[in-house]
């Protein structure tokens, strides 16, 4: 009876699905990587974001759409606003670090940072949606059913 309970609040959590692991690895070092790739010609700044902003992006991001696609099938847009605005809070508790010790000299350059953070984010987030959606397979593609969820 315990069983059947717990299958039916699977089935009202919503559905759930299976992540690619080989599409989600590829299209997490890929995303940025093509965004570098192809956006040398602006001055190398893209470039440079992979080098300063990768090591924040697979830390914090890794873990935040690998929680997102166990519940969403992840569209590009979605992957795009889900990074957007995980980098708004990323910069926020940074401000909030920063006024709390006293820090506030480099406010004006964290202000400047976050406008690039945040556009970054956004085509990284969106690049890996459009990456993952093209690599995952067929099984990744359809919700579980319920009795297969621990």
């Amino acid at each position: 009876m315990t069983e059947m309970l717990k299958v039916a609040e699977r089935i009202a959590q919503g559905p759930r699905y299976a992540i690619d692991p080989v599409a989600f690895a590829g299209a997490l070092i890929g995303a940025p990587v093509l965004v570098a790739v192809l956006g040398f010609g602006i001055f190398g700044i893209p470039v440079f974001a992979l080098i300063f902003g990768g090591p924040a992006y697979l830390v914090f991001g890794t873990p935040i759409l690998l929680i997102y696609l166990h519940r969403h099938p992840g569209t590009p847009n979605r992957a795009g606003q889900l990074a957007l605005l995980t980098a708004i809070i990323g910069c926020g508790i940074a401000a909030a670090v920063m006024l709390i010790t006293g820090d506030v000299d480099t406010l004006p350059a964290l202000a400047i940072a976050s406008v690039f953070v945040a556009g970054f984010a956004l085509i990284w987030g969106a690049t890996f949606g459009m990456l993952y959606n093209r690599w995952r397979s067929d099984l990744s593609r359809q919700p579980l059913p319920p009795f297969l969820i621990n």
